[in-house]
């Protein structure tokens, strides 16, 4: 009976871990918060991408499935917009999304094409869509 009671819980265990995927979403949100600031785009004409760089679209994840979306020169402050983000698997292929749903209603999906603890590369469901390259903030050198 107790061999029984063993194999069910096992068994239970192995399929309540694969029902979740596998995303490294510390990488995203650096269990806190972590900024992400945008570097390039693929579209010389991007209106979501600034060449001063004091003005470039950045977005801070935050653990608890929130985020903000501001320039640069105002981080730290209230100004842009918040939401809450949603990572989920691609429909049509094995990457995954992040969904951003604004406080205003609108909605960004973004299709991760790589992501490590310094950069994240999207593709941004725009019309046209855009290939974005975020970096994080970088430790000042003293």
């Amino acid at each position: 009976m107790v061999f029984i009671i063993s194999i069910l819980l096992l068994y239970s265990c192995k399929n309540e871990n694969n029902s979740h995927f596998s995303f490294p979403i510390q990488l995203l949100h650096g269990n806190s918060a972590k900024v992400w600031i945008l570097s390039k785009s693929n579209i010389s004409t991007d209106p979501y991408f600034s060449s001063l760089e004091n003005y470039r679209k950045t977005l801070t994840f935050h653990s608890n499935n929130t985020f903000r979306d501001q320039e640069l020169i105002h981080l730290g402050s209230n100004r842009g917009q918040t939401g809450k983000y949603k990572i989920k698997k691609a429909e049509k292929d094995s990457n995954y999304e992040i969904l951003l749903n604004y406080s205003n209603e609108e909605t960004l999906k973004l299709s991760i094409h790589s992501i490590s603890n310094s950069k994240l590369v999207v593709k941004a469901r725009l019309n046209p869509a855009a290939i974005w390259e975020f970096n994080t903030l970088k430790a000042p050198k003293i």
